[in-house]
């Protein structure tokens, strides 16, 4: 490897850090919008991703990495937000699933909307080899966080 290609590793680590510091952000200033903290806005965001097949709260739980009773209490504040409603699931009436209002949905799509738009006209500048490429490194990034973000809670 030349000295080219290890100066573009570390240009690329760089920008992938600020990336997420400005994910980070983002993310803040959304919970601050619709007045919620960080881990109530990450349920919401699973419970976002899974919509076409709801969640339990112990389905959320292990999806956010917490506990039942923390899932409970996030639950508890995004229904009291008016952004979750707890259902009973019609196949098994035991079962309790969790999905977005309406109102959630509008609110994401007013602070996330732009970013989407904007980055999909982004990406139509790339072929389908470079998105291609993208993904699997997003992919391999992703599971390697999820790695040692477990092996750190196992010591």
């Amino acid at each position: 490897m030349d000295s080219g290609e290890r100066r573009l590793i570390g240009e690329f680590g760089r920008a992938m850090q600020a990336y997420q510091r400005a994910v980070d952000v983002l993310d803040q200033r959304a919970a601050d919008r619709l007045g919620l903290n960080r881990t109530d806005l990450r349920c919401l965001d699973l419970l976002f991703e899974s919509a076409a097949t709801p969640l339990s709260p112990g389905e959320l739980a292990a999806a956010a990495g917490m506990t039942t009773g923390g899932v409970t209490t996030a639950i508890d504040r995004l229904e009291r937000a008016g952004y979750v409603t707890r259902e009973r699931d019609s196949n098994d009436r035991r079962r309790v699933t969790v999905r977005p209002t309406p109102m959630a949905e509008q609110a994401a799509a007013e602070i996330y909307g732009p970013v989407v738009r904007e980055g999909a006209a982004l990406l139509q500048r790339y072929d389908d080899t470079v998105l291609a490429g993208m993904i699997e490194l997003l992919e391999l990034a992703t599971r390697q966080h999820l790695d040692h973000a477990q092996q750190l809670a196992d010591s």
